[in-house]
Order: structure tokens, then C-alpha cells, then sequence
């Protein structure tokens, strides 16, 4: 969809101006999240916050409050976009939950998302895990588990790390002092 066909687009009427009353509304599943439906003229975003956004930007002087409003709007179709996008790798997964990897795929393949990769990096899979040790194989096949009684022995056991005691000085502070 070319941009200037979303800027021609109607905006979608509100609950609240619509003839058909809020009784006779489809029923959605439970849990499931109802459409988003903005009111003309206002945006989903609070406009103090997308101010403080904007007054965080040094160079940026005064902003007139229309453009704080097509900033909101602009920011709400970009994440409606980016969302959009990410489902639909979801559902290739046969996922209804989006999830990171949704998005960096989206990032590093679709060119219009691609400024976002510094953002969104793309994390390679988990490495699989590594074979167990000979000596932990044989535990296992033998049926004996580490516990925690066996960690505490064998720490007892072990020699102490460096010849250092702890004093504890009278203002409260620890310092080390070598044997």
C-alpha cells in the first residue's frame, strides 16, 4: 500500500458514532484483544508524552501541537505496520504470538524495516548443548544425582582459595589482610 493511499484512507468511525448499539457487538473470543478503534482528531498516544519525547531532542525548538498530533499518528501506523508484518512471520510458524525473533527476522528482510537493525539485532539460535562429561555419564547410568549435600561436602573438602583474612574494621568496612 503506496503512502499516499494511507493518507487518503477514511478514518474509522469510533463506537461511540456508530448507529448500531454497543449490545449488539460481535462477541470475541475470551482473551482475545479488540480492535484499537481511534477517535477523529485524537491519537492512542498521551500528547505530554510524545511532547517530553520530542522536547528530549535538543535541536528540535517549539513544535506546534498538529505536528505533536501527525507524529502520534505517523508512530501508530509505523508499530501497526511493524506488528502486522511480525504476525505474519508468526503465523508462517504456525504461531499466533509474535515474538523477538518475528521482529528481527522482519528487520533483516523486509528493506523498509532495515534502519532498525541496530535496534532489533538479529540473535542467532541457541548453540545445542554440548555432550555431558564421560565422569556425569556414568553417574547417570549408575542412577546417582549430584545433590545439594554432595556440593556442600565436596566445597568442604576443597582447600580454601588464597591465604587471606577478612577483618572487619570498626567503621564498618571489610578489608582483606594476606596470611
Amino acid at each position: 500500500m503506496e503512502d499516499s493511499q494511507v493518507d487518503s484512507m477514511p478514518i474509522e468511525e469510533s463506537v461511540e458514532d456508530s448507529a448500531v448499539p454497543p449490545t449488539s457487538a460481535p462477541k470475541t473470543k475470551k482473551g482475545a484483544a479488540a480492535p484499537a478503534a481511534r477517535e477523529p482528531g485524537k491519537s492512542s498516544f498521551p500528547v505530554s508524552r510524545v511532547q517530553k519525547i520530542m522536547k528530549a531532542d535538543k535541536e528540535l525548538p517549539m513544535v506546534a501541537r498538529e505536528a505533536t498530533f501527525l507524529i502520534s499518528v505517523a508512530t501508530e501506523e509505523f508499530i501497526k505496520r511493524l506488528a502486522e508484518e511480525s504476525s505474519i512471520v508468526a503465523a508462517r510458524e504456525n504461531r499466533v504470538t509474535i515474538q523477538y525473533r518475528d521482529l528481527a527476522t522482519i528487520v533483516r528482510r523486509v528493506e523498509k524495516f532495515m534502519f532498525l537493525d541496530e535496534i532489533i539485532p538479529f540473535q542467532p539460535p541457541p548453540a545445542p548443548a554440548k555432550r555431558k562429561a564421560k565422569a556425569q555419564n556414568e553417574d547417570s547410568q549408575l542412577g546417582r544425582t549430584t545433590t545439594m549435600l554432595d556440593a556442600f561436602v565436596a566445597r568442604a573438602q576443597s582447600p580454601e582459595g588464597p591465604d587471606e583474612d577478612i577483618i572487619m574494621n570498626e567503621d564498618g568496612t571489610m578489608s582483606a589482610n594476606p596470611s
